[in-house]
């Protein structure tokens, strides 16, 4: 499987998702900036998905943490995953206690409604879907 990184947005959520695919190592951990700028950049929540994501190293890791950063400390930010691996050193490193991490994207979601995290206006909501105002899918190679 390719890494890689993947941005969406889905009906019945306001903010921007962003999905790895592969590993999250040295090698793709620097392509997270550019899609969770956007949602930072546009205030809107974001889901970090790592439910494709079959290993996660220290670098990975880090990428991880700086999202989580500059989303306000996590307010807007959400941790998906279900694999055995990548919860595994979120557990050994205790980054868990200090993110919201769920199994599933629908919980996910269902955290930000119960939140009441602010969505985007629909001009921003344009723009997060829009080929030019963001990335929409990133290639291996970028």
């Amino acid at each position: 499987m390719d890494d890689k990184v993947i941005t969406a947005t889905t009906q019945g959520f306001g903010g921007l998702i962003v999905l790895v695919e592969g590993e999250l190592d040295i090698s793709i951990a620097d392509r997270l900036a550019a899609p969770t700028e956007v949602a930072i950049s546009a205030g809107c929540p974001l889901i970090l998905d790592l439910s494709e994501c079959s290993f996660m190293d220290v670098s990975g890791l880090r990428a991880v943490l700086r999202v989580h950063h500059f989303t306000g400390v996590g307010k807007g930010m959400a941790v998906v995953s279900d694999q055995p691996q990548v919860r595994k050193m979120l557990s050994m490193t205790a980054v868990d206690l200090c993110l919201h991490v769920f199994k599933t994207r629908s919980e996910a979601i269902a955290w930000f409604a119960a939140e009441g995290t602010r969505a985007p206006n629909p001009e921003e909501l344009a723009l997060l879907a829009s080929p030019n105002g963001g990335p929409s899918r990133a290639s291996p190679t970028q």
